[in-house]
């Protein structure tokens, strides 16, 4: 199911570089018996690679803001920011984010490899 219109090539570019330091977003792994492990996100990829864990965790206002303001997805900060009020639980929301920063990575890696 297609949600997202497809990007132009510069939104793919953004979509597709690492970010500096300052612009990173911390995410983290959360385990039973060491507790929450932080992760250094770089990249609009590795987010959505730790959204894919077994247990993610990532501050989703903070997520929301990432998109729209280094990013530059309106339309992607949109869609989170409905899926934040929409959902009754974190576990659904994290999926349907997970699953809309997916299809917004699979149509930027189309859009630059055409």
């Amino acid at each position: 199911m297609r949600t997202l219109s497809m990007p132009d090539e510069h939104l793919a570019a953004r979509v597709l570089r690492e970010v500096e330091f300052e612009q990173r977003l911390v995410g983290y792994r959360m385990r039973e018996r060491t507790g929450p492990i932080p992760a250094s996100l770089y990249s609009f990829e590795e987010i959505v690679h730790l959204l894919n864990d077994k247990c993610p965790y990532v501050s989703l206002p903070q997520l929301k803001r990432w998109i729209e303001n280094v990013m530059e997805d309106a339309e992607l900060g949109a869609a989170v920011a409905a899926a934040i009020q929409e959902e009754t639980n974190d576990l659904d929301r994290f999926s349907r984010i997970k699953d809309l920063m997916a299809e917004r990575l699979c149509q930027c890696k189309r859009a630059v490899h055409s």
